[in-house]
């Protein structure tokens, strides 16, 4: 079964209708210049609330460039399950997160040899990847798709984001086959935060490619 990961939750509204849509991953986005942040110590609250619905899922925080020891201070704060580093980090700063890292590359027209390379090798350390679009100004939430015949390959290793919507996201996963697929921008209102029927309509079609109906 693919993995879905809504990112940019701020809300338990929010966690809610994705993970009763069928989410398996919720991400909350610490970096504060994203118009999606949100601080660890409103964070907190909302994964314990929505831990009270369930615990089958996993809690995502997202950081751009951190300090290692603020990476583990919000995840100790939050439960986190995974860290995603989004900037620009070296192997040493992976290193040195005490949980479970998710590496975000940033997949830059021209260069998606260097992408597979990445992953195929494992050459920043972490424990799962996510390929997103590059934007020069953005870590991510661009709303772009980048070329995923490209990284066929290495995409069943990888959760895969950018641009992904109810739309497209079927073409996404017969392209790539990936572990598992990210989406924010695709399933918000155009006023910003998560739109629920966008999000239902994410997972329908995700889980209708899983397992099509003949």
């Amino acid at each position: 079964m693919t993995l879905v990961k809504v990112c940019g939750i701020r809300s338990i509204a929010e966690g809610r209708a994705a993970l009763e849509s069928g989410a398996q991953m919720l991400g909350f986005v610490f970096w504060p210049r994203s118009k999606r942040f949100i601080s660890p110590i409103d964070a907190a609250p909302i994964v314990a609330a929505l831990r009270r619905d369930s615990l089958d899922w996993s809690a995502v925080g997202v950081f751009v460039d951190p300090l290692p020891d603020d990476a583990h201070d919000a995840a100790a704060l939050c439960g986190l399950d995974y860290v995603q580093l989004s900037g620009h980090e070296a192997t040493d700063l992976v290193d040195q997160v005490k949980h479970p890292v998710i590496k975000a590359i940033h997949v830059k027209a021209g260069d998606e040899a260097m992408a597979v390379e990445a992953v195929a090798t494992n050459a920043l350390h972490a424990d799962l990847y996510l390929l997103d679009t590059h934007a020069e100004a953005l870590p991510g939430g661009t709303g772009l798709t980048f070329d995923w015949t490209a990284l066929r390959q290495v995409g069943n290793a990888c959760l895969v984001a950018g641009g992904l919507r109810p739309d497209n996201v079927a073409i996404a996963l017969e392209t790539l086959r990936p572990r598992g697929v990210d989406v924010s921008s695709g399933v918000e209102f155009p006023s910003g935060g998560k739109d629920p029927r966008l999000v239902r309509a994410f997972l329908e079609a995700v889980r209708s490619h899983d397992a099509p109906v003949h």
